[in-house]
């Protein structure tokens, strides 16, 4: 059946692939991640009439809005942070599905 919306936080081959290819006929694909990747698109590539959108949110003002938000406690983003030497530990947790939030690798230092 396919989902009615994706969004690929990543932007790499394989995972806008996984969420180009996952969508339903009529879903959206947002790419919002900037991981460099590229997305071949044809008539068969991708589900009938599936919206494939890049985003780039916002002006300094709404920036500024939010980083008042989140420094007044009112976002509080979910983060994990690794050891550079736990890096592989936090790829087995994204690949679990363990991880809330976003995994972050700490450089030592």
């Amino acid at each position: 059946r396919g989902a009615d919306v994706l969004l690929d936080f990543v932007g790499v081959n394989p995972t806008m692939a996984l969420a180009a290819a996952a969508a339903r006929t009529m879903g959206d694909v947002s790419i919002v991640g900037i991981g460099g990747g590229s997305l071949p698109v044809s008539y068969f590539s991708v589900p009938n009439e599936v919206s494939i959108q890049t985003t780039y949110w916002g002006t300094r003002p709404e920036l500024a809005e939010v980083l008042d938000l989140a420094a007044r406690g009112l976002l509080r983003p979910e983060v994990t942070t690794f050891p550079l030497e736990g890096a592989v530990d936090a790829y087995r947790q994204m690949e679990s599905g363990e991880l809330t939030g976003r995994a972050v690798i700490l450089p030592a230092g």
